[in-house]
């Protein structure tokens, strides 16, 4: 019975490398980094994490931190 649940699953793989595969060198270096950074997981709590997203929201609203413009996030191109 595994086998044949796996064959889909291959399938659905090969279907996504295929894509991946199909994207420009920088947008397949990107995807990789992606899928690399998601590989080395988060060692923090949720609750960890709720603190410090809190603490950046609160440093965005009082203007100890000024964010990024349109631009350092899309480039200049977008």
């Amino acid at each position: 019975m595994e086998g044949i649940l796996s064959i889909p699953t291959a399938i659905t793989n090969l279907a996504v490398a295929e894509e991946a595969l199909s994207l420009a060198p920088a947008e397949r270096a990107d995807l990789a980094k992606l899928l690399v950074q998601s590989l080395e997981g988060d060692s923090r709590t949720d609750e960890a994490i709720k603190a410090d997203l809190t603490r950046r929201l609160e440093d965005l609203v009082s203007g100890k931190d000024s964010g990024l413009t349109f631009k350092q996030v899309f480039g200049p191109a977008a």
